[in-house]
């Protein structure tokens, strides 16, 4: 009788604890705070098959803890506030609770007087307005977000567009008393200092013939962005979040996740026409590489700041990690890139013998990246190294790990 009351205490207990930990584990799901995302296709996710092409919706919870904020993505390319009232909004509000963020993005298809979903800037803001009074109602945080600009330009200057949704954007932001980002400005602004090309070729959804598997003849499309393009807003809408004193974004700003610089760089600049830009990435997202050649025959490789060549393609998809890194474009190099062997250079005690009559071009790199020596050498290199592992670089595009005893 002992022994199974103490079984049934045990039980109890067991369920008790299994009651209590159930209750943590809500607690804790319910901490998470969604940002719910409402636009047209320039926030939009789309699917993989139109890789890259995205809306800054489909990376931006990259930018964040996923233990504290989710992003959940509703734009729907092709939608102006009036459609998509009419035919996504209850889905939308209906799922909206208390301590919600509504980030709300349109303007570009309200703007096309040839649409159905056409709006003037008066009906503009006040669908805006409906928007942002029933995400209050429910408890949640409306935030605006003028549209991105088009990728439209007079000779080097980049035009306007979208007529005066934009402004009437911020003009709502004012009306109902909401954060407000100025995504239209911000592009303007950067289209204008990276220029015609790189705005084109690397932010905007446009590409050269079989540069990507699902262009094999290319595209033009000066409207929506692709994964580079679509990071630069992203990051600009958390760099904005950090530094505002809004105490509404203030839960947002205390999620977001370190980022880390990627410098990128080209051994040979008189070789290219651009190259991506050096910036920060969050640990988990795609930093895109590429560089044009001035002919279609300048092709570059790309070397790690180990000088360990990691693609042989001149379009390089890198992973974040979390830690900064350093890429190089490599346009001086031989068609045929090959590892350092030991029948092309011996290492000795106190030196490197090399087994041609080039003359090279040395650097050797503690395994935490730093530059210990460098020398241009043809035939012998003294080391004159303490003990230790190295990363020996030849030409930028040959390395080999050395150790010194």
């Amino acid at each position: 009788m002992l022994i199974l009351q103490s079984a049934n205490k045990v039980y109890i207990m067991s369920k008790l604890l299994l009651f209590i930990i159930s209750i943590f584990a809500c607690v804790n799901v319910e901490a998470s705070i969604r940002v719910i995302t409402i636009g047209d296709s320039t926030t939009e996710t789309w699917g993989k098959n139109w890789y890259p092409c995205m809306g800054w919706g489909a990376v931006f919870q990259h930018f964040f803890d996923k233990d504290k904020v989710i992003v959940d993505n509703r734009a729907v390319g092709g939608t102006s506030t009036k459609t998509f009232y009419n035919e996504f909004w209850n889905d939308v509000i209906a799922d909206i609770n208390s301590g919600d963020y509504l980030f709300i993005s349109f303007g570009a298809n309200d703007s096309n007087t040839y649409s159905l979903g056409y709006t003037t800037t008066g009906e503009f803001i006040e669908y805006i307005g409906i928007f942002c009074n029933a995400a209050r109602e429910k408890g949640a945080i409306p935030v605006l977000l003028s549209t991105i600009n088009r990728n439209w330009w007079y000779d080097t200057i980049i035009k306007s567009s979208y007529g005066m949704h934009p402004q009437a954007m911020k003009n709502a932001a004012e009306k109902y008393n909401t954060p407000f980002f100025d995504l239209y400005n911000f592009g303007l602004k950067l289209s204008n200092e990276v220029g015609p090309e790189y705005n084109t070729y690397y932010r905007h959804n446009n590409y050269h013939p079989n540069e990507y598997k699902g262009y094999p003849d290319g595209k033009e499309d000066g409207v929506h962005l692709q994964e580079s393009g679509a990071i630069d807003y992203a990051r600009y809408i958390v760099e904005e979040i950090e530094n505002s004193t809004d105490e509404r974004l203030k839960t947002l700003a205390d999620a977001t996740k370190p980022r880390y610089h990627v410098v990128i760089d080209a051994d040979d600049e008189s070789r290219m026409t651009s190259i991506t830009r050096s910036a920060t990435f969050p640990e988990g997202i795609n930093v895109t590489m590429k560089s044009y050649g001035i002919t279609e025959y300048d092709k570059c490789i790309w070397s790690n700041y180990k000088g360990e060549i990691v693609s042989t393609n001149s379009l390089f998809i890198y992973v974040m990690q979390d830690h900064d890194e350093h890429f190089t474009a490599i346009y001086d190099h031989s068609p045929a890139v090959k590892n350092v062997s030991s029948d092309y250079l011996t290492v000795l005690p106190d030196g490197i013998m090399f087994a041609d009559d080039e003359t090279h071009t040395i650097h050797i790199y503690s395994l935490n990246g730093a530059l210990v020596s460098s020398a241009s050498s043809k035939h012998e290199f003294p080391l004159n190294l303490p003990s230790g592992t190295y990363i020996l670089t030849l030409d930028k595009a040959r390395s080999v790990k050395i150790t010194i005893k």
